[in-house]
């Protein structure tokens, strides 16, 4: 019986995990993919017109920030915007406030530490560290990513929790 117990309640676990991930995948990756090729045009064209790895850090991390947040702030309103014509409210400037609120509540916190700090930081080191500027602007990428998600997700269950 304890067993049969058990196993319950780690298949719901395991079912609870999986479904946050598949929702979590399906909110950032688009987001995400449209940001890896900002980042890395970026990254690219500044680095073979200047030769400076620094530089073409910093103008990859703005260039991945400006396509993400434009691809989450076009998702976002879109989608608000259903959800007000589903219940007959228009949605005007007051509505737009709102998604960028929520925006700035979902990604503020984690996005202060990422621009200022980490995304530069990984961006400028593994391709000294690997002496492969493409290889280490790729693992740059995904290790800041995986940093900037730990908050991103937390508030954004928090969000969901307290502002839906």
């Amino acid at each position: 019986v304890l067993y049969c117990r058990l196993y319950y309640k780690v298949s719901q676990i395991y079912i609870s995990i999986k479904h946050k991930l598949i929702e979590w995948i399906k909110r950032y990756l688009p987001a995400e993919i449209v940001a890896t090729i900002g980042v890395l045009a970026g990254a690219l064209i500044t680095y073979e017109l200047t030769g400076n790895g620094i530089l073409a850090a910093l103008i990859g991390t703005l260039a991945d920030n400006i396509t993400y947040y434009s691809y989450l702030t076009l998702r976002e309103s879109n989608l608000d915007k259903k959800k007000q014509k589903k219940n007959n409210q228009k949605y005007g400037f007051l509505s737009f406030k709102k998604t960028i609120r929520n925006l700035i509540i979902e990604f503020g916190p984690a996005e202060m530490l990422d621009f200022f700090l980490v995304r530069p930081l990984a961006l400028i080191l593994f391709p000294i560290l690997l002496d492969d500027f493409l290889l280490g602007l790729l693992i740059g990428v995904i290790v800041a990513d995986i940093i900037f998600y730990i908050p991103t997700i937390t508030s954004y269950e928090l969000k969901k929790k307290h502002l839906s």
